[in-house]
């Protein structure tokens, strides 16, 4: 009797544990870590399936029905300025074909700016008083599926699709002083 139920037992976890394992392989997970210096810092984790940013897409797009013109895409309004998405995507679409550049780097006394094209990456750098310092990186691939569109729609769930089809590794890092930021997926 303790056999076999040690062996259901075995079974059991074999079948969890390869569930889990096919369960990750097939969903990337998206992890954020926030951490405080000090013996009184917050410490925050946070591990989600990435399919489930999905679910929350459809949940803004339900609730934010007058910002979200259906199906994931983001209506800007730019009446006010001087510069439209279309714009943005002609530009882009110059930046794209670039390849690998240094796009903008601003240095001023205590503040360091920089947006790069590294391979499939677009690469946000900044460091503040030596004290701010981040590091966001985007791939092409999303920008592209950003821009996906016409008049003034950002398509941001095929944004967030691609994100999830093409990323995997560190997307932001943010050091601010005594605390640290970190967005990744794997």
């Amino acid at each position: 009797m303790k056999n076999r139920a040690l062996a259901v037992i075995a079974l059991v976890a074999i079948l969890v544990s390869g569930g889990v394992a096919y369960a990750q392989q097939e969903s990337p997970w998206l992890h954020i870590r926030v951490t405080e210096a000090g013996s009184d810092g917050a410490k925050v984790n946070v591990n989600l399936p990435l399919s489930l940013v999905n679910v929350f897409a459809d949940i803004a797009d339900k609730e934010l029905a007058n910002g979200l013109s259906g199906h994931g895409k983001f209506d800007i309004d730019f009446d006010d300025h001087d510069i439209d998405i279309e714009d943005i995507r002609r530009a882009w679409g110059e930046l794209r074909n670039a390849g690998d550049a240094d796009f903008v780097e601003v240095q001023e006394e205590d503040e360091y700016v920089k947006i790069s094209r590294s391979g499939n990456q677009i690469i946000i750098q900044f460091d503040e008083d030596g004290d701010k310092k981040g590091r966001v990186e985007v791939p092409v691939s999303v920008v592209d599926a950003l821009l996906d569109g016409d008049g003034q729609k950002l398509n941001l769930r095929a944004a967030i699709d691609e994100l999830v089809a093409s990323t995997s590794g560190q997307i932001v890092l943010v050091e601010d002083g005594d605390t640290t930021v970190r967005i990744w997926i794997e």
